[in-house]
């Protein structure tokens, strides 16, 4: 899938401007034909880590060299 090769690795910025991670994988329901989201690491090893956080479609506000959130996301 093309757009999944270019969105993977971009950085993924807040409101704020904290950096939140990189994009590691893109979400899609193929039953309902959506995206879902993008999944999110914060590194580990070889740039990858071992969890992510998903980020909701609906949140994002746009994909260009970063992606940009509507919103600040706080860690947990």
């Amino acid at each position: 899938m093309l757009i999944k090769k270019e969105i993977i690795g971009k950085e993924v910025v807040d409101t704020s401007g904290n950096l939140v991670g990189k994009v590691e994988d893109v979400e899609i329901d193929f039953e309902n034909q959506t995206l879902v989201g993008f999944m999110v690491g914060k590194g580990g090893i070889f740039g990858r880590s071992s969890g992510g956080t998903l980020i909701p479609y609906g949140i994002i506000k746009v994909v260009g060299d970063m992606v940009l959130l509507t919103k600040e996301l706080h860690e947990s």
